[in-house]
Formats: structure tokens, sequence, C-alpha cells
């Protein structure tokens, strides 16, 4: 197959980073008005929808075998299981924590992928960047549980959704069904879109379907995530993967939370504290450490 150029693979690195870091942010205004249940279960509809007629222009098509079936709820585990956690935890953190939070996941699927797939992937560097990162984490629960009794559940449901987003990815490895990624995710997300509706239907408060008022900005929030967020997001870091080298992907889990932190700034005027910051710095160090600390150590010898 023929290498892209450059041009496009650049285009595509900085369009995943992009959406990874502006998602925290989406999701915080496409819950603030309707309810967060209501914010991801729009989102995973619309995305459920747009993500058919891409993928029939992409020349690919949906598989009902027995494996595929199994990666599509493999997969649908990471849509519907950490994207609730994380929608309820927008509300009490502000948008640059939530990325930082989600970013450890990486960590945990090394963790699972050693242990369920039996991948040696696991180093004193690693063990060195969990540690770290870890104690990053427990300064900011620490710090949001003085400050908000609610804040402290919400770390601590954030770090369950990264969590259950690397089981997801493990668990889709293991299957390891003969279709495209942008398959498994279009079967993942109609499933999820399936549970989420089924949730709202039962939850919804009173009886409403539909929110009474919610302005511009929820609603072009919620279609931003749907098509960017959900179907192209996904895709292009597919295409950015298949491309470029590991390590350079790795940087997506460093890159994006920096910006939500800023981009939380500019437009929330979110400020973090001392202690969160030291614990975000923690967090991003450990997550550096574990992916290129062999790397800088062999260079320097």
């Amino acid at each position: 197959m023929t290498q892209p150029s450059n041009t496009r693979l650049g285009f595509a690195y900085v369009a995943v980073v992009l959406i990874w870091a502006t998602t925290p942010l989406g999701i915080q205004w496409s819950g603030a008005e309707g309810g967060f249940l209501f914010g991801v279960t729009a989102r995973m509809v619309l995305g459920a929808l747009v993500a058919v007629p891409v993928l029939w222009l992409l020349g690919q098509h949906m598989s009902f075998a027995p494996r595929a079936l199994q990666a599509y709820a493999a997969g649908s585990l990471a849509i519907y299981g950490g994207m609730f956690g994380t929608y309820w935890a927008a509300q009490h953190l502000a948008s640059g924590m939530v990325s930082v939070l989600f970013g450890t996941a990486p960590l945990f699927t090394s963790l699972l992928a050693a242990w369920v797939l039996g991948e040696r992937t696991l180093n004193a560097y690693w063990l060195g960047g969990l540690l770290l990162a870890f104690t990053g984490l427990g300064l900011i629960f620490h710090e949001q549980l003085n400050l908000d009794g609610v804040g402290g559940w919400a770390v601590l449901v954030m770090i369950s959704s990264a969590f259950i987003h690397a089981l997801s990815t493990v668990l889709v490895k293991k299957i390891n069904a003969p279709i495209s990624g942008s398959v498994t995710s279009v079967g993942a997300l109609w499933l999820a879109a399936v549970l989420f509706s089924l949730t709202w239907l039962v939850l919804a408060p009173d009886g409403e379907l539909l929110p009474q008022a919610m302005s511009e900005r929820a609603w072009g929030a919620i279609v931003y995530l749907a098509v960017f967020g959900s179907v192209f997001g996904f895709m292009l870091f597919f295409f950015a993967l298949r491309y470029l080298p590991a390590s350079l992907m790795g940087l997506v889990t460093l890159l994006a939370p920096v910006l939500a932190l800023w981009l939380g700034w500019w437009f929330e005027d979110e400020v973090l504290s001392v202690a969160a910051m030291l614990g975000t710095l923690l967090v991003l160090g450990g997550l550096a450490w574990a992916q290129w600390g062999a790397v800088v150590f062999k260079r320097g010898k």
C-alpha cells in the first residue's frame, strides 16, 4: 500500500491531538444544561447514525460473524462503561483534569496486556512511571476530597473509566476479530448507542425524552463530539497509527491533557491549585517516563 504524504499524516496527527484535547470541554458543555446522561446519549446516537454512511464511503461493510459480534461487545465496554463515568465526573472536575485522569489509560492497558495477553511490555521504567503517576493521582484525589467530597468520588470514577477503557482495548485485542478498526468502532458505537438509549428511557427525568431548553453551545458540543469525537477522531487515530511510529502516537496522551488544561483556563477560567498542578505534572511525568524512560536512559549511556 502506498505511503500517504507527510502532509496527510501530519494533518491526521494534529487533528487527533486537537479532538482529544477539546473532548473534555465539549463533554462539560454538552451536559451542562440537559444533564450528563442526555449529553452522552445524544452524542452516541448521532455518532452511530453518522458512522454508517462514513463506513460505506470507505468501502467497508459490517460483519455479523461470532468473533465480530464479540469484538463489538468488547469495544462497547469502553464507550458505554467508560463514557458514562466520564460524563458524570465531568460535572465535578475541571475539563483539563478530566483529560489528565483519562490519560492514565495507557498505563492500565500495559498492566492488563501483560496479564491477559502475556505481553512482556512491563519493565522497571514502566513500574517507575506507574508509581510516579499514581503518586500524582493520590495528590489530586486528596486535594479534590478536601475541596469537595463529590470531587474525590469524581476522581475515582475517572480512574475507573480509564481502567474500563483499557480493559476494553485489551479484550478487543484478545478477540482479534478479522475486521478493520473502523468496522469494530462502528459496531461498538451502535451497541453502546442502544444501551445509552435504553438507559435514557429508564432514567429520563420526569419522563421527558428531550430537555425543554438547551443553548446552541450545548447542541453544538453534542454534534461536534458525535461527528468528530465518536467517528472521525477514532478513524484518524487508527489511520495515523498505521503509518507513524508508536512512540510518536504515544505523545498524544501527553499533548492532549496539556492542551486541555490551557483550553479550560482560556474558555472556562479554570485554575488549578498548587497541589492539583503538582499532581498533574507527576501524572504526565509518569506517563512520559513509562513511555520513553528506557530510550532516554540508553541514549545517555
